[in-house]
């Protein structure tokens, strides 16, 4: 069926339902009107479709509002819809075209099917998709069922948009694969997106309060996913702390589980930058992937956070090996000594620390040893070569050393590959129990300054990091 003039109904109350599918109409308006439901597959309009303040009053499993293969030629609006289906779904429009804007906003459904409240799977829509300040509840599945949706703009899922589901297999809301051309919000939104369709919300909290709230996304099933982002596509990603976990000293306060393996985003909105990451990688998303942290230390690194991504990556080597079933002694042994003294290859500086620190110990020693006389200066050869007499070294006597030769032992002893001739001028004594004793300490200074100085070339070169 094809007209030439659109239709328009204001405050209508039908009995029975609509059926438009394989219509073709410039435009369709129904503005606060009480029908069964409304199917229409196929349909094209080339203008807009309103169905503001559309209350379904039926029970069908085919869906409240059905516009599955539709076309659209500008904008959807469902603001203020009331679209209750105990029986199926509430939105069902898999592959729906929108040409502009696709608008749900401050909406309320509650529903009891598997496949999705709002299932909007391979939809496209050029603008952007607004669920800010809607509440849906679906008893046997997920809420939002967007696998492989195209937003052109922004996808606002905001200011105080609720979820509640109890969904074994997918997850609350369920965006794999979907790509989105400008945000992901789950936040406050924006400070003003205009006023929606209809009289004021019938809930009694202050409605600007709960604008101001981010986005509440439960699944009741504890065992399932609330938030899948699996392989999806963002410009800029905001998802505050409260979304998923905020943890207090170190305690978690949510148990969301969420999965963003080989989620890609170009940005981090500046609600979204906060130190939590970590925490919700190790303990909220499953299964352990190491993408989800390469690609958040990448775009902190880019966005001029290169400290904050150092500590992201620290955070995946130590995820990384507690979920190494298969680790051994040694390797635990080695994992504590990569993270405590070069950060994983990310903070060699602190090897440095640690030479320094054998450097002073051993200043310390090379004092000490002087002052109890355990440390001498070799009395140097003398040869009268014309009588062809050689006068061999004396013995060990009591010459004290130079301050300046035992910091030039010290050095000798501590740092590497650096020989200052210290040895050459003030060496320990030989013989005496605490000459013994401070031979053997210098020589386990040497063994800690080489041991300092390789971590240091092996961070410093990125070796620990590639293997």
């Amino acid at each position: 069926m094809r007209t030439q003039v659109g239709l328009h109904l204001n405050r209508c109350v039908l009995q029975g339902p609509i059926f438009a599918h394989n219509a073709w109409v410039p435009w369709l308006e129904l503005f606060d009107c009480r029908i069964p439901f409304f199917h229409a597959d196929r349909i094209r309009v080339d203008g807009t479709l309103y169905l503001r303040g559309l209350g379904t009053t039926s029970n069908t499993a085919d869906s409240a509002v059905r516009l599955v293969g539709a076309r659209i030629g500008r904008n959807l609006e469902l603001d203020g819809a009331c679209l209750d289906n105990p029986e199926g779904p509430a939105l069902h429009a898999e592959g729906i075209h929108v040409g502009r804007a696709l608008r749900f906003r401050h909406a309320r459904a509650t529903v009891s099917c598997d496949t999705g409240a709002v299932q909007l799977v391979n939809a496209r829509v050029r603008g952007d998709l607004w669920l800010d300040g809607t509440t849906l509840t679906n008893g046997h599945g997920p809420v939002l069922n967007a696998e492989g949706l195209h937003v052109g703009g922004s996808l606002l899922l905001c200011s105080g948009f609720e979820a509640v589901a109890k969904s074994k297999e997918l997850a609350t809301i369920h965006l794999m694969s979907a790509r989105v051309g400008s945000r992901l919000d789950l936040g406050v939104g924006r400070r003003f997106t205009g006023k929606s369709f209809g009289s004021e919300p019938e809930d009694p909290e202050d409605p600007e309060k709960r604008a101001r709230r981010p986005a509440k996304i439960v699944n009741t099933d504890p065992s399932a996913v609330t938030l899948d982002l699996r392989c999806a596509t963002v410009n800029e990603l905001r998802i505050p702390p409260e979304t998923v976990c905020r943890p207090v000293n170190g305690r978690c306060t949510s148990t969301s589980t969420v999965v963003l393996a080989e989620l890609e985003y170009g940005r981090l909105s500046r609600e979204s930058a906060h130190p939590y990451w970590p925490h919700w990688f190790s303990v909220h998303a499953r299964p352990f992937e190491a993408q989800p942290y390469q690609h958040l230390a990448a775009v902190l690194r880019n966005t001029g956070r290169a400290t904050e991504a150092r500590e992201v990556l620290i955070a995946l080597e130590d995820e990384r090996h507690q979920t190494n079933e298969s680790a051994t002694r040694g390797s635990r042994i080695w994992h504590w000594v990569k993270k405590r003294f070069i950060g994983h290859g990310y903070r060699p500086g602190r090897a440095l620390v640690g030479l320094a620190g054998v450097f002073v110990v051993a200043l310390a020693l090379t004092w000490a040893a002087s002052s109890a006389d355990v440390v001498h200066r070799s009395v140097p050869r003398v040869q009268n070569v014309s009588s062809a007499v050689v006068v061999e070294d004396l013995p060990d006597t009591d010459f004290p050393c130079r301050f300046a030769d035992t910091i030039r032992l010290a050095a000798d002893l501590s740092v590497p590959l650096i020989s200052t001739g210290g040895r050459s001028r003030c060496d320990f004594k030989a013989d005496g129990g605490w000459a013994m004793a401070a031979t053997i300490a210098g020589l386990l200074l040497q063994i800690l300054g080489w041991a300092f100085a390789t971590l240091f070339v092996v961070g410093f070169t990125g070796v620990v990091r590639r293997f």
